[in-house]
C-alpha cells in the first residue's frame, strides 16, 4: 500500500462541518475518528484503549493532536533514541505527549483548549464513546465548558468517501472476497470450521491483509445462529456454511459474507440462494441518492415474499469505511437519505435454527447508479466445493 494514510480523508469538507456546527471545538477519542482527523492510525489504538489518542480541533483554528508521550517525543524529534521511527505520523503538527494512562493525559487535552482560548463555550464529545475520565475531567477542571455529542457530526464528516478512500475500499473488500470464495471453494467433509477459518486468514494476510476484523463461520444448526464465530465442529456432505469476513487495511475495513455447501447444493439449497440472490441485485440497483433505508427494508420484504420467501433479515446493509457498521444503517429506523460518494455493505440472508445463508458485497452509490465492487452482474452462485 503506497498511499500515505493523511492523503485519504477530505480535510477541507472536515474544517468546513465543524465551522458551520454548533460546536467551538471537538475532542475526539474514539480510534476511528481521530484516525479521520489525524491522518494517523495504528492497531495499538484499539488495542490499548487506556492509552488514548485524542484530537482537540477548534472550529477556524488548527488541531492539536495529544498522544502517549513515547509517541510524541518520536514524532517531535524529542526522544533519547529508545524506539525506532514510526513508518506513519499525523499530518497536524502541534503534537503533545501525556505520562501514564490516567489524568495527566486530561491535564494536557485541558491545557490545549485554554491555550486555543476554550476556556468556556460548546465542546463536541462522542457521547458514544468518551470515556468519563475525559469528559468529566475536563468539566472539573474548566467549568466554564458545556458539552455536546458531535456523534452526528463526526458521521458527517465521514459518510462522503474520498477517490482515496474509495480505492482502498474497493481493494480490501475484493480481497476478502476473493480469498473466501477460494477457500470455501475447497471445503471437505471432515475439515473442520477453524481449519478452514485458519485457511482464510492465512491467505488475506498473506496477500497483504494487517488486521482480521471479524471472521464469522457456522455450518449446519451453528450457521442459524446470529454470529457464529469458527469452531471445532467438523464439516459434512450437503452441509450449509455461512461465513461474513473482514479484514483492515490500514485502517479501512471489509466485510464479505458468503454462502457455501460442502460438496454439491440440493435443490432447495440452490433454488433459495437464487431467490435472496435476485433480490439483493434489487436492492443494489434500488440504493441510488435520495432513497431512505426504510424504503430500502421495505422494498426487501416485497421481493421476498413475491418469490415465496419470508423475510427474516433485519437489515439490508450498512455504511462502511474506517468503521465497520457506519452510518447509514440500511434498517427501518433510518430515515436519512442515500447520498453520492457513499459507501456501502449491501447484505440479505435467510435463517432459521437449522440453517442459514448470508450474502453481503460492497457496492459504490454514484451519481446515477448504485455498483457492486466484489460481485459483477449475473456471476453470483451459491459455493458448491463439489463441482
Amino acid at each position: 500500500m503506497t498511499i500515505p494514510t493523511h492523503t485519504y480523508a477530505d480535510m477541507e469538507r472536515v474544517r468546513r462541518l465543524l465551522a458551520e456546527s454548533q460546536f467551538d471545538a471537538i475532542v475526539s477519542t474514539w480510534p476511528e475518528n481521530t484516525h479521520y482527523l489525524s491522518g494517523f492510525y495504528h492497531p495499538d489504538m484499539r488495542l490499548t484503549w487506556e492509552r488514548l489518542h485524542i484530537v482537540v480541533w477548534p472550529a477556524g483554528g488548527e488541531p492539536i493532536y495529544v498522544v502517549p508521550k513515547a509517541r510524541a517525543d518520536n514524532w517531535n524529534g524529542t526522544d533519547s533514541g529508545t524506539w525506532a521511527p514510526e513508518e506513519d505520523r499525523p499530518y497536524i503538527s502541534d503534537i503533545r505527549g501525556y505520562r501514564g494512562e490516567h489524568e495527566h493525559m486530561v491535564d494536557v487535552v485541558a491545557d490545549a483548549l485554554a491555550d486555543l482560548g476554550l476556556t468556556n463555550g460548546l465542546i463536541g464529545v462522542e457521547y458514544r464513546a468518551c470515556p468519563v475520565k475525559i469528559s468529566d475531567g475536563l468539566r472539573h477542571r474548566m467549568p466554564g465548558l458545556r458539552f455536546g455529542d458531535a456523534w452526528p457530526l463526526f458521521n458527517q464528516m465521514r459518510q462522503v468517501k474520498t477517490p482515496a478512500e474509495v480505492q482502498l475500499l474497493t481493494e480490501v473488500n475484493q480481497l476478502t472476497a476473493r480469498h473466501l470464495e477460494d477457500a470455501l471453494s475447497t471445503l471437505r467433509a471432515g475439515d473442520t470450521e477453524l481449519a478452514v477459518a485458519a485457511r482464510i486468514t492465512d491467505a488475506l494476510m498473506r496477500a497483504g491483509a494487517q488486521e482480521l476484523t471479524h471472521s464469522i463461520f457456522g455450518g449446519g444448526c451453528r450457521a442459524g445462529q446470529w454470529h457464529p464465530w469458527p469452531s471445532q465442529k467438523a464439516l459434512e456432505t450437503g452441509m450449509l456454511i455461512r461465513t461474513d469476513w473482514g479484514v483492515r487495511i490500514n485502517g479501512y475495513c471489509s466485510d464479505i459474507a458468503r454462502t457455501a455447501v460442502v460438496g454439491t447444493a440440493s435443490r432447495e439449497q440452490r433454488t433459495r440462494f437464487d431467490r435472496i440472490s435476485a433480490v439483493h441485485d434489487v436492492i443494489v440497483d434500488a440504493a441510488r441518492p435520495g432513497v431512505v433505508a426504510r424504503e430500502l427494508v421495505d422494498l426487501a420484504r416485497r421481493e421476498y415474499e413475491q418469490r415465496g420467501e419470508e423475510f427474516r433479515w433485519s437489515i439490508v446493509g450498512h455504511g462502511i469505511g474506517l468503521v465497520l457498521h457506519e452510518e447509514p444503517q440500511l434498517t427501518v429506523e433510518y430515515d436519512e437519505p442515500l447520498v453520492e460518494g457513499m459507501t456501502l455493505e449491501i447484505e440479505l440472508g435467510w435463517v432459521n435454527p437449522t440453517q442459514g445463508f448470508h450474502i453481503e458485497d460492497f457496492v459504490y452509490v454514484g451519481r446515477d447508479r448504485t455498483i457492486n465492487l466484489t460481485t459483477d452482474p449475473g456471476a453470483r452462485a451459491l459455493i458448491e466445493s463439489g463441482r
